[in-house]
């Protein structure tokens, strides 16, 4: 175990692997992916392949900062040490992000989570939203009370039990062995071929098919050797995306001309399922939802309650409360206080925040902006933290196109929709920055003991 933490480095590149691709390739990608090729056609594949390639440059501005940053705070740990300024300003800014980054993920886990219930209500035929989005999320903590060990063990078996439906579907649409019959290209629609035809029409629903794979930055305290295996856990778990969104949604699209008005949109899955192999092909993909669902939730609840951990254990989390959510579990070494709390605040978030997609849009809005920052804070930190050794380190032109790439395509994915999307993150970043600064005004009464104290500093 690490002296400043107590956490265990146990993940090697698989791991790393299993944890990005778990968290991007979830049950709410099923609804996004499948929309996405139902709405726009051929061009779908363009926007899957751009967003690729956004996503490609903030996977690599994040090993950079994950790997000179090991730190399980992830933006909080990144923003406090790139940021230049005193020591309250620094940190001021750092929790600003982190709490930006962790409510957005209200919106985001609310809406994977009520995506995987609605697969287990169809894969059980009963039982209520809210009753499965409890059972999911009480599955998906489970294992992370027990060690980071056997969390990665139990995403491994699921991804690829999860991947292998996705391919399935796949398989089956090409080869034309389902009830549908031969698949066509021509079944196909071309789409427009124009910049605000890619992005426009399907670069939301692609965007969102990618998001996530910087999850696996808080992990890099926990991994063998983060300066390899973060960026190239990094790589191929986008690689391997991408190939499963083309070769499923080449598949499924190709077998009828009018998807988009024969299944419920909130739930497409079910109903391709059902139109390729009935009730065996809607159990198929509901249990495929339930999987995504689960692998997109243990890691969502492995890093995002290290951020919170992350600001405690340097006395940041509202005062005397860092006193508790710092802790670890004595045995387990995992941050199970908060665990807890988040499963809780991602529960209600889930039961309370209307539907999928709406969730999905909210959280993408706030999402892709701090996709800019990730890039604004590799440049940031080259200037203020020159000395500092980079393991992992990228031409300086990397985060400066993929900063630049970032607000183009922010504009245009999500053309017409700022005055939506636009005032709900006024209202994250809002809260987050109050949060913020109350953690600093409360700073001085935090009441760390010496002895977790000890356990838990860490120097930035």
């Amino acid at each position: 175990m690490t002296q400043d933490t107590g956490l265990v480095k146990a993940l090697t590149t698989k791991d790393i692997f299993a944890a990005g691709v778990g968290l991007v390739v979830a049950a709410s990608t099923l609804v996004s992916d499948l929309n996405g090729w139902f709405a726009a056609g051929r061009v779908a594949a363009l926007a899957f392949i751009a967003m690729f390639i956004l996503n490609m440059f903030l996977g690599l501005s994040a090993a950079e900062l994950a790997t000179t940053y090991p730190k399980a705070g992830a933006l909080y740990d990144y923003g406090a040490a790139a940021t230049p300024g005193g020591e309250g300003f620094k940190a001021l800014i750092g929790l600003f992000l982190g709490f930006v980054f962790y409510g957005m993920f209200a919106f985001a886990g609310g809406g994977e989570t009520a995506a995987g219930a609605s697969g287990a209500i169809g894969l059980f035929n009963g039982g209520s939203l809210t009753f499965w989005i409890i059972v999911l999320t009480i599955l998906s903590v489970i294992p992370n009370l027990f060690g980071i060990s056997i969390l990665a063990k139990i995403e491994i078996y699921t991804l690829v039990a999860m991947l292998g439906i996705r391919w399935f579907f796949g398989l089956a649409g090409f080869a034309g062995f389902s009830q549908l019959g031969g698949w066509s290209l021509a079944d196909i629609p071309a789409g427009d071929l124009s910049v605000t035809g890619i992005i426009g029409a399907a670069g939301a629903f692609a965007f969102w098919s990618f998001v996530g794979i910087e999850f696996v930055a808080p992990l890099a305290e926990e991994t063998r050797d983060p300066a390899r295996q973060i960026p190239r856990g990094i790589i191929y778990g986008l690689i391997a995306i991408l190939a499963t969104s083309l070769f499923m949604g080449f598949g499924i699209t190709g077998l009828d001309s009018d998807w988009a008005s024969k299944v419920d949109p909130s739930a497409p899955q079910l109903g391709v399922g059902e139109a390729m192999f009935g009730s065996f092909g809607r159990i198929l993909m509901a249990l495929g939802s339930v999987l995504a669902t689960y692998t997109s939730m243990t890691i969502v609840y492995a890093a995002m309650p290290r951020i919170l951990y992350g600001m405690s254990r340097n006395g940041h989390f509202f005062g005397p409360i860092s006193k508790w959510m710092g802790r670890i579990h004595p045995r387990y070494r995992t941050p199970w206080v908060a665990t807890l709390v988040t499963a809780i605040f991602y529960t209600y978030a889930a039961i309370s925040f209307g539907t999928v997609i709406e969730q999905i849009f909210t959280a993408a809005y706030v999402w892709i902006l701090l996709y800019a920052v990730y890039h604004v804070l590799v440049v940031v930190s080259r200037y203020a933290n020159p000395g500092v050794e980079r393991p992992f380190r990228l031409q300086i032109w990397v985060p400066i196109v993929g900063f630049a790439l970032t607000i183009f395509l922010f504009w245009k994915a999500f053309e017409g929709a700022h005055s939506l999307f636009g005032p709900r993150a006024l209202w994250i970043i809002g809260l987050s920055l109050g949060a913020a600064i109350v953690c600093i005004a409360l700073q001085g009464t935090s009441g760390i003991d010496s002895k977790l104290e000890e356990e838990v500093r860490q120097e930035v």
